[in-house]
């Protein structure tokens, strides 16, 4: 008997767990919305944090296409930084080659020559973390055979998990 307590308690924890993740995704998500859609930002910043995807192959073999970039906005930069910066209404992340006062000189990886300089003022922030290989579950989880058995499946996880919890208090009662 106190088997099956303690089995619904931590049962209970771990749901109210993914419910206060879940939740946590949802507001960040929507705070983002706001700010690209409503705000008008070019991207998102989140307590001085912003997350972009890769466009290109310019930084292979550190950053793939589609890889993840975590920023951090307006962090002091040194010579071989990662950072990413904005010119000509496109956000570009390359390593840092060369800084002379106000003027950067960056060049993606993958690249033979060096970019334009830039100044400073249009670094957006400096690359804290790469999530690598997110291209391919883009591609599976945008899938309809993956979304569609995904979605039944967590359903029917859900109808069980109820079912199973009513056919418990009906134990309890009678």
């Amino acid at each position: 008997m106190k088997a099956d307590k303690i089995l619904k308690i931590i049962k209970k924890v771990i749901v109210n767990l993914i419910i206060l993740v879940l939740s946590i995704i949802a507001i960040l998500v929507i705070w983002g919305f706001i700010q690209l859609n409503v705000q008008n930002k070019e991207y998102i910043d989140i307590f001085g944090y912003s997350i972009l995807s890769t466009e290109t192959g310019s930084m292979s073999p550190t950053i793939e296409r589609g890889d993840i970039i975590i920023i951090k906005i307006g962090d002091e930069i040194k010579e071989n930084d990662i950072i990413t910066y904005k010119q000509d209404n496109v956000l570009i992340t390359h390593r840092i080659e060369q800084i002379d006062g106000d003027t950067i000189i960056t060049k993606g990886d993958y690249n033979n020559v060096q970019d334009e300089p830039i100044e400073k003022n249009q670094v957006i922030g400096k690359a804290v973390y790469i999530i690598n290989h997110v291209e391919v579950w883009k591609q599976v989880f945008t899938d309809m055979h993956v979304i569609i058995p995904l979605v039944i499946t967590i359903i029917l996880f859900i109808v069980m998990i109820a079912y199973k919890e009513k056919i418990g208090e009906k134990k309890d009662v009678g």
